[in-house]
This record gives structure tokens, sequence and C-alpha cells, in this order.
């Protein structure tokens, strides 16, 4: 059994040579994505240098034997690069709630402010 450390509760896992990210989803997200894949598939055609992760695959797979669907993509992994990295952020474009504790080595957004006070780094984000 594996336990989630995210509090969206899904699970992530890498491939063994690091070039993949799985991660699980709700059937929210799944919905959302198949929503936007159109202008995401443009978007990504239209800049090749994009920053936004690249998602390679959504899948689902029925585990009859537990009654169940699970769904997952599967992406490029941001963490596959040959430059040196020296710190981590889980920015998600928010203030609230968003400070590591000080034994946590994954940096959120309000850690990331504090370090680059003059960031492009939006105060609130919005998303609809």
């Amino acid at each position: 059994e594996f336990v989630s450390n995210a509090k969206s509760g899904q699970f992530f896992f890498y491939s063994n040579d690091g070039k993949y990210m799985i991660k699980t989803m709700t059937n929210a997200e799944s919905k959302f994505l198949r929503r936007i894949l159109p202008h995401y598939f443009r978007h990504c055609a239209q800049n090749p240098n994009t920053l936004i992760t690249r998602f390679l695959g959504m899948y689902r797979v029925k585990l009859y034997h537990l009654r169940r669907n699970v769904k997952f993509i599967i992406m490029n992994s941001v963490f596959d690069t040959d430059k040196s990295i020296n710190a981590f952020y889980d920015l998600k474009g928010s203030t609230i709630g968003r400070e590591a504790k000080p034994h946590q080595d994954v940096k959120k957004d309000n850690d990331f402010r504090r370090l680059k006070p003059d960031s492009v780094m939006p105060r609130n984000l919005v998303i609809r």
C-alpha cells in the first residue's frame, strides 16, 4: 500500500530513470484535462519552449477486484535535467497556507516570495 504525502490524496511515482512522473487523478481532474486538451495541445505546438509540463498520456485502469477505476497521467519529469538543483519549491500561486514548516526541505510560495521579493510571481492568483 502506498501512502500519499499530497494534500490532494493523489499519488506520485517516478520512472526508474527519473525521466517520467506518474500522478493519479481524481475524476474532476480528468474531466478538466480532457476539456482543456485542445487548447493545451495548441499552446504546446505553438510554443515549443513552453515551461508548462508536457503531458504524454492519460490512462484509466479498471481494478475489477477492488471495484474501482484508477485514472493517472504520465508527464515529463521537471527534475530530469542536466542542471544542478539546489532548492525545491512547491508553487501553487497562493499565499494562504503556503509556508513550509522549519523541518521541511520543500519550500512553498511565501518562502519563495521572501527569498525573491522582486520576482514576477503574483501576490494572489485567481484560477477559475
